[in-house]
């Protein structure tokens, strides 16, 4: 009687392991990975360069290799020049470049609008509606949003309390600050820095 056939036998083969989860989060950064998330979502249509940097941001987070103690995801975003506004009513590019970088570098100081106008070589009513036409906003407030901006940057990166802050992005006080920054970011300096800063002494009271 012929031996049944038997089925070849095959070594086993085994997948290999998974790799090992990433170290848990803090709940702080659980906050930062869904803002990082969101932020990139919404700029991937209008801005490559700030959804490429919301992701690398996270990788880095994920991976436990971020270095960089400022998200730009949740800092108070920047106003956006197109460049063909002058085309449109609006500001060449070398009035631009000269206007931004004045504004940038002078924060902590006075910023009426005719001083900016003259370096754009314009009247006040003119300048201000060539700037609008190219940025999108007053440059009342294009001002007041970058010194906002400025004080977040400081109040993740240093140890200054919120008063000084307020006086060196050229705010009045601290009650300003807070004022301005409810209107801008939709809480009090003193909650959002709780909330979004790495743990490290603070000397707010």
């Amino acid at each position: 009687m012929q031996a049944p056939l038997q089925t070849p036998t095959r070594p086993v083969s085994f997948l290999p392991p998974p790799p090992a989860a990433p170290p848990h989060v803090a709940p702080w950064d659980d906050r930062r990975i869904v803002t990082l998330v969101t932020a990139a979502q919404a700029a991937l249509d209008h801005d490559l360069e700030r959804a490429r940097g919301c992701l690398d941001q996270l990788a880095a987070l994920l991976d436990g290799t971020e270095k960089a103690p400022v998200d730009e995801a949740i800092l108070l975003p920047s106003a956006r020049a197109t460049e063909t506004g002058a085309s449109k009513g609006g500001l060449a590019p070398w009035q631009l470049r000269c206007v931004m970088g004045h504004i940038q570098a002078n924060l902590s100081r006075p910023l009426p609008v005719d001083q900016l106008a003259a370096l754009a070589n314009l009247s006040t009513n003119h300048f201000t509606r060539a700037f609008r036409a190219s940025v999108g906003e007053t440059p009342h407030t294009y001002v007041v949003k970058r010194r906002v901006r400025q004080a977040q940057i400081l109040m993740l990166t240093t140890d200054q309390p919120l008063s000084e802050i307020a006086y060196g992005c050229g705010m009045a006080d601290q009650a300003h600050l807070t004022r301005l920054f409810r209107q801008f970011v939709g809480e009090t300096p003193l909650r959002w820095r709780r909330t979004w800063r790495r743990p490290m002494h603070s000397r707010d009271n």
